[in-house]
């Protein structure tokens, strides 16, 4: 038998109920996150998204516009302090985080990576988060702390697309006339996407993870689960 139609229409305009999200498996972690081929990381990553349970499976929309299958909540990772902190070391050893500089975070899951990579930079590095938009969207003015001009800034992130959402945070450092002297993030999904806004921006910075050919990151027109008219679509900042 085919599916019921839920009622109030026909089979043909009928929206399916995608069961909720759904932990991945092991060999789903293999299958598609990538991480840099770096002494221990690969096998840390593994081994911590296995743990932790924070990569997702479902079906969701990322700020950017763009659909996924597969998402993963930073927070999640973030509750192991040791995990925490190797993630900040291995971010540290491609990056010189300037004396007395500041960690500009969101406020989101990224706050716990720019805590533990000032905590490890052991600088004298100052705290600074932006404030997010209702729709979890880093903005252009400051929740807490301080960047004072002159300054030089690290932007830090969790989980982004191309890099397209840190924007706000580099202008925000712009308009406080201090300096960006690095942008650090745990996952950059589009690797290419995300060298290439540091390129355009001329700022050094770095990415340890990001999604492999198996992982596909769409525009909402070319979703599989939306053509299928799957739902719900969630929100995948909410879950962080």
């Amino acid at each position: 038998m085919g599916r019921p139609a839920l009622a109030g229409g026909p089979m043909s305009s009928a929206k399916i109920l995608l069961p909720a999200p759904r932990v991945a498996t092991e060999q789903e972690i293999r299958d598609v996150v990538v991480a840099q081929p770096r002494r221990g990381l690969p096998e840390l990553i593994e081994r911590a998204l296995a743990a932790s349970g924070a990569l997702l499976r479902g079906h969701f929309g990322l700020q950017v516009g763009k659909h996924t299958e597969y998402f993963i909540r930073f927070r999640a990772l973030a509750r192991d302090p040791e995990v925490l902190d190797a993630i900040a070391g291995h971010l540290l050893a491609t990056v010189v985080v300037p004396p007395d500089a500041v960690i500009l975070v969101p406020e989101s899951a990224g706050y716990f990576l720019g805590e533990a990579i000032r905590a490890r930079a052991d600088s004298g590095a100052t705290l600074a988060v932006a404030r997010t938009d209702i729709e979890r969207r880093p903005a252009r003015s400051l929740l807490h702390g301080a960047i004072p001009a002159g300054r030089p800034v690290v932007v830090v992130n969790d989980v982004v697309t191309t890099g397209a959402s840190l924007e706000p945070l580099l202008d925000l450092v712009g308009d406080a006339g201090a300096t960006v002297a690095a942008a650090l993030v745990f996952g950059a999904l589009d690797g290419t996407g995300f060298r290439a806004m540091l390129g355009r921006r001329r700022i050094a910075g770095d990415h340890l993870v990001e999604a492999g050919p198996a992982w596909a990151v769409l525009e909402p027109e070319r979703c599989a689960a939306c053509a299928a008219g799957h739902l719900p679509l969630v929100p995948a900042a909410e879950l962080n």
